[in-house]
C-alpha cells in the first residue's frame, strides 16, 4: 500500500468521522455560529482602528492622513471601535446562545437576552453606583472569549434542565403567549444570580472574578495558539478536511476562533497603549497570506490552469480565476477536481505548509507589521492583507505565496495536464472513428430522391 493509501485510509477512518461529528456537534456550532454573527462588528471596528493609527508621517499622504485624525479627533474614531470589536464578547454570548437555543427549539431571543445578563454579571458588575453606575469594559473585548463561550452554552442547558423538570411560573391560558413567555424568564434570572454573584464574592478574595480566573486557566493554550506549530497544524487540518470533502475551513475555523480573537485583542490593546504587538497568528494569516485565492492558496495554480493545453483545465481555470480573486475556489476544489484525487495530495498539502513558514518568519522578522484588523475574507489577498496590517510590504509576502503555490502545484498540474490531454485526444479520435464511414443526412436524401426520379 502506497503512503498516499495510508494517508488517506488513516483521514477516512480517523480524521473525517471525528470532524464530521465535530461540525454536527450542536455545542461547536453554536460556538461557531456565535462568534460567526460578530464578524460585521469587527470588521468595521477593526478598521476604524486602522483609521486612528495611521502609519508613520513622512510623505504627503500620511502626513495628511495624521492632519485629519487631528482634526476629527482620535477619540472619536475610536468610540464606534470600542462599542464594536471593545464589547464583541457581548455581542458573541447574545449568538452562541441564540444558535443554541434554536438547536434545541428554545425561544432564542429570550435565551439570547438571557446570556447577555449572565455574562454582564459575571464579566461586568456595576460599580460606583453613588454617580449613577459604571460598567467596567476590561473583560467585555477579547479578555472575555471564553467567559461568553460558558455563559452562552449553559444558559440554554439550565433552561431545558428547567424545563425538563417543569420549574416555571405557569400563567392562565388567557395570558397572551408573548407576555407568558416573558415570565418564563424571571426564574433563570434568579437561577443565573444565585449561581455567578456567589462564586464571584468568593473569587473577589483573591483579586479574581469569573474572567480572569477562566483566563489564567485557559491563558497555556492561549499562549500556545500563538505559535508556528499551532499555526502548521491547523493549516493542515484544514488542508486534509479539504481533500476528503469537509469544508476544513468551518470545522477548524470554529474550534480556533476564540484564541484568535483573543490575539486580535492582545494587539489591539498593544496598538492603542502604544506598546509592541504581541500576537502573530490571527484570522488573516490563513486568510490573505498563507490561502491566496481559497484554501490551499489555489490563485496561482488557476493561473496556470488559464495557460494549460488541456481545454477542461483551462475552463476551470477561466471560471475559476474571479472566484479565486476574491478566495472563494470551490470551482476548482471540486471543478478539476482537487478532491480525493491523488494527483494533487503532495502539493495540496506542500503548498500551504511552505507557505506557512515563509509568512510566520516574515512576521517574526518584523518585515511586514503584524496584524491589527479583520477585513472581510472576500477581500482580494494583497488588499486585505495590507488593511489587516496597515504595511505595505504584506502585499509582497502574499505575492510570494502566490509564487511558491504556483511553483510547487505546476509539476503536478502537468503531470494531470498529460493525463487530460491523452483523454480529450482518445475521445476525439474515438469521436471520429464513429462517424467515419456514416452518410450524412442530407446525401442519403440526395441519393434517395436520384433513385426516385
Amino acid at each position: 500500500m502506497s503512503m498516499f493509501d495510508n494517508v488517506m485510509k488513516f483521514v477516512e477512518t480517523s480524521v473525517a468521522p471525528v470532524a464530521g461529528k465535530i461540525s454536527a456537534q450542536k455545542h461547536v456550532n453554536a460556538i461557531k455560529d456565535g462568534f460567526v454573527s460578530t464578524m460585521p462588528f469587527l470588521i468595521v471596528g477593526s478598521l476604524l482602528l486602522v483609521l486612528a493609527f495611521p502609519p508613520s508621517e513622512g510623505n504627503f499622504f500620511f502626513d495628511g492622513w495624521h492632519a485629519l485624525i487631528k482634526a476629527i479627533g482620535q477619540e472619536n474614531i475610536l468610540a464606534p471601535f470600542q462599542l464594536s470589536m471593545g464589547i464583541f464578547a457581548l455581542y458573541a454570548t447574545f449568538g452562541i446562545g441564540f444558535s443554541l437555543a434554536e438547536s434545541y427549539k428554545l425561544r432564542p431571543m429570550n435565551t439570547g437576552m438571557l446570556c447577555m445578563f449572565a455574562f454582564m454579571l459575571a464579566a461586568a458588575p456595576m460599580t460606583n453606583t453613588e454617580i449613577g453606575g459604571v460598567i467596567p469594559g476590561a473583560y467585555l473585548g477579547g479578555a472575555g472569549a471564553f467567559t461568553a463561550i460558558m455563559c452562552g452554552l449553559f444558559v440554554p442547558e439550565m433552561q431545558r434542565f428547567l424545563i425538563k423538570y417543569n420549574i416555571r411560573i405557569k400563567m392562565p391560558e388567557a395570558v397572551p403567549p408573548k407576555i407568558s413567555a416573558s415570565f418564563d424568564l424571571l426564574i433563570p434570572i434568579v437561577v443565573i444570580s444565585v449561581i455567578i454573584m456567589p462564586i464571584n464574592i468568593m473569587l473577589s478574595q483573591y483579586d479574581l472574578q469569573i474572567p480572569s480566573a477562566v483566563m489564567k486557566l485557559f491563558q497555556p493554550l492561549v499562549m500556545a495558539s500563538d505559535t508556528y506549530i499551532a499555526c502548521l497544524i491547523a493549516v493542515l487540518l484544514v488542508q486534509l478536511l479539504w481533500f476528503s470533502g469537509i469544508h476544513g475551513g468551518s470545522v477548524v475555523g470554529g474550534i480556533i476562533a476564540p484564541m484568535l480573537l483573543i490575539n486580535l485583542g492582545l494587539n489591539q490593546e498593544a496598538l492603542a497603549a502604544g506598546e509592541p504587538l504581541p500576537a502573530i497568528f490571527v484570522n488573516p494569516v490563513m486568510d490573505f497570506f498563507v490561502f491566496v485565492g481559497g484554501a490551499g492558496g489555489t490563485w496561482g495554480l488557476v493561473v496556470l490552469m488559464m495557460r494549460s493545453k488541456a481545454t477542461q483545465l483551462k475552463a476551470i481555470g477561466k471560471m475559476s480565476i474571479i472566484p479565486g480573486t476574491f478566495n472563494i475556489n470551490e470551482p476548482v476544489i471540486f471543478g478539476t477536481p482537487i478532491v480525493m484525487n491523488p494527483v494533487y495530495f503532495i502539493p495540496w498539502l506542500l503548498a500551504p505548509a511552505v507557505n506557512t513558514t515563509i509568512v510566520w518568519m516574515a512576521f517574526k522578522t518584523g518585515f511586514v507589521a503584524k496584524i491589527i484588523a479583520i477585513p472581510p475574507w472576500t477581500m482580494p489577498a494583497p488588499v486585505g492583507a495590507i488593511i489587516a496590517t496597515n504595511s505595505g510590504t504584506a502585499a509582497l509576502v502574499v505575492l510570494s505565496s502566490i509564487i511558491v503555490s504556483a511553483t510547487i502545484f505546476y509539476p503536478f498540474l502537468k503531470v494531470h495536464e498529460k493525463q487530460l490531454i491523452a483523454e480529450e485526444k482518445a475521445a476525439l479520435e474515438a469521436t471520429a472513428a464513429a462517424n467515419k464511414g456514416k452518410i450524412p443526412a442530407a446525401a442519403k436524401d440526395g441519393e434517395l430522391n436520384e433513385c426516385r426520379n
